[in-house]
């Protein structure tokens, strides 16, 4: 079991360690990684991903598009609102 410490007035700092990993990349081997799984998904009869999300996102409602409808509705209401009050 370790004794507790107790707190001190000086104390000694540690040097910081500073650790890099090297990496390493090749364009070329990522190229053949890639050919290889469009193959693989080609010849399962698979659809690439890059078209069935490209089609998703069509059809799917923008946020901007359903916030900005909804601005207009307040708008139109409030403006429906004031003239009832003014015409009396």
């Amino acid at each position: 079991m370790k004794a507790p410490k107790f707190p001190s007035f000086i104390r000694t700092s540690s040097n910081k360690q500073f650790e890099m990993h090297t990496r390493y990349y090749s364009e070329r081997k990522e190229r053949i990684e890639e050919a290889r799984e469009l193959a693989e998904s080609q010849s399962k009869g698979g659809i690439e991903k890059g078209k069935t999300s490209s089609a998703w996102k069509k059809k799917a409602t923008s946020p901007e598009r359903i916030s900005t409808l909804r601005v207009l509705v307040i708008i139109t209401i409030l403006c429906f609102i004031a003239y009832w009050i003014l015409k009396f």
